[in-house]
């Protein structure tokens, strides 16, 4: 007698999504003061608001507040097994709403709504799925949201049915041509700021077309995909199953999206939010090259615009932060997003460490 064999759950294909069709996922999850300690040691962002309680009991929050690239990231984290499981790539976000701040000891939990699906024109194995995804507290509260999109397997092509049947294992790598660099070196001005370096930049710092190449850079290991993409319960098997991989059209594990973004905020957060008072969102994310084990990254940030506020103390920056690999020759991610930053006089910086 044959013995049944089940396959187990494999996710939503492109065929399965029905536009209108809500998902709330389970299970949630409780967020704590250690989840910004690890996103903030993988990531290189050292915001104050999301690790200094003194600085933190100085704003409006009134204490400190979860990282919003954490938060996005556990968002989608949730989503994947219903959403994205099946994924060739994480194409970008269209918006992404803060409504609330989320605090420690908060419980997260999402919903997931199908707002548009179309046929991919360039690959006929795929199609684009766009979801809204929305997070609420436990009051039931909405805290935030995001429009994504994915380009997602049709069930014929998925990796995961080749895997099973033992196909021929062949792949396209995607991996761009290297193309020059696209900043120019020999024009770069050290910034000569008005104050000490160490206070970071105050609103009166920035100027609408200042272009900032920032100083760190990061070389992205199996360790922090792996340990990235569990924290924030993300499910998705393109980041940490090589044999599926190997039927996929990367050809190996590539680096989850949200950390990437978490990245280019990192690497940026010296320069741009040393004195925030919030993280408006972000406006635009394109993602436009993977991201393997072993690449570098450095980013590279252009200020759009600085505005002032209905509130004296504060002002609104848009920032542009361009990803970089390759010895800055190949892009990896463009994001746009509006901080909200202190003016000098009114920084929470002057309650403490005098």
């Amino acid at each position: 007698m044959i013995p049944m064999i089940s396959a187990g759950y494999f996710g939503l294909f492109f065929e399965d999504f029905v536009v209108g069709s809500v998902v709330r996922h389970r299970p949630c999850r409780s967020v704590d003061f250690y989840d910004n300690v690890l996103w903030s040691s993988l990531t290189l962002d050292y915001t104050p608001l999301y690790l200094d309680r003194e600085y933190a009991s100085h704003t409006d929050f009134g204490g400190i507040i979860i990282n919003p690239r954490f938060l996005h990231s556990l968002v989608i984290g949730i989503a994947t097994r219903d959403t994205s499981i099946n994924t060739m790539a994480f194409l970008g976000i269209d918006y992404e709403r803060l409504v609330r701040p989320v605090y420690p000891g908060d419980t997260i939990c999402v919903e997931s709504e199908v707002v548009n699906k179309r046929e991919s024109r360039s690959r006929p194995g795929m199609g684009i799925v766009t979801w809204v995804h929305r997070a609420y507290n436990q009051r039931g509260e909405l805290v935030y949201e995001v429009r994504r999109s994915n380009l997602i397997y049709k069930r014929g092509e998925s990796p995961w049915v080749k895997f099973l049947r033992g196909e021929p294992v062949g792949r396209v790598e995607a991996r761009p041509t290297a193309a020059s660099r696209p900043i120019d070196y020999s024009s770069i001005q050290f910034t000569q700021l008005s104050h000490e370096p160490w206070l970071g930049r105050f609103l009166e710092d920035f100027r609408p077309g200042e272009v900032i190449v920032h100083r760190l850079g990061r070389t992205v290991y199996e360790f922090d995909n792996v340990l990235s993409t569990v924290l924030s319960m993300n499910t998705a098997t393109l980041h940490f199953d090589e044999e599926y991989m190997a039927y996929h059209d990367y050809g190996r594990p590539v680096v989850q999206g949200p950390f990437i973004v978490g990245l280019a905020c990192g690497l940026s957060s010296m320069d741009l939010t040393m004195n925030i008072a919030a993280d408006l969102g972000i406006t635009e994310l394109r993602l436009k090259s993977p991201v393997f084990h072993g690449d570098t990254l450095h980013a590279v940030s252009e200020v759009l615009s600085v505005e002032g506020s209905s509130d004296p103390r504060f002002g609104v920056i848009t920032v542009r932060t361009r990803l970089y690999k390759d010895l800055m020759r190949v892009e990896v991610a463009e994001i746009t997003r509006k901080i909200t930053i202190y003016k000098k006089e009114h920084t929470p910086w002057r309650f403490i460490r005098r």
